[in-house]
């Protein structure tokens, strides 16, 4: 299991369309926005792969201007 915090810097005029492609991507939670486009997510998910990918994902969504990791957390479940 993988759990990443990031913020997300968008142009305040695509915040809306912003929202609806995170929203589509699974694992992504949105926690908070305000009217500057700045987006506070998660991503959750079983694979880091997913994580890191949807990372750069992130970044190519047209009106992001960047992203930035604020925390990273991973845990196998074989440890269990």
């Amino acid at each position: 299991m993988t759990i990443c915090s990031l913020v997300v810097q968008t142009k305040p005029d695509h915040i809306h369309s912003v929202n609806q492609s995170l929203t589509s991507m699974d694992g992504i939670e949105i926690h908070s926005q305000n009217k500057q486009g700045k987006l506070a997510i998660t991503i959750d998910h079983p694979s880091r792969e997913y994580c890191s990918k949807a990372m750069t994902d992130i970044t190519r969504i047209n009106g992001v201007m960047s992203t930035s990791l604020i925390f990273e957390y991973q845990e196998d479940q074989d440890d269990f």
